[in-house]
């Protein structure tokens, strides 16, 4: 099996770098690579490439305190008609946000 990253590394787009590594993770290591049929280092930039991946992605946004803010029966459920006044009772000083996070004023 052709090692690519060895052939891009020749033509200076790679970087060489050294590591240590406790016994136990060279172990594995070389026993993944062998068991695979490739470097060391391929299955080391594999695993930083997942880890990147993990750590890096886009975070989703949290939307929930927005859900149930209309609940009354028969009010109108299209908040985007009344986005300021929806918004400005529920993140009031005395609002439900308020009092769902225990920061209202309980004078």
């Amino acid at each position: 099996m052709v090692d690519i990253y060895a052939i891009l590394a020749h033509f200076e787009c790679m970087k060489k770098t050294m590591m240590y590594l406790p016994d136990e993770m060279h172990g594995y290591l070389a026993r993944e690579a062998r068991e695979r049929g490739v470097s060391m280092a391929e299955v080391a930039r594999e695993a930083i490439s997942q880890y990147r991946a993990a750590h890096e992605s886009t975070p989703t946004r949290d939307y929930s305190a927005l859900i149930g803010i209309i609940d009354e029966p028969g009010s109108t459920t299209d908040a985007a008609s009344q986005v300021d006044e929806v918004l400005d009772g529920y993140f009031s000083p005395q609002g439900t946000w308020a009092q769902e996070h225990d920061l209202a004023d309980h004078s």
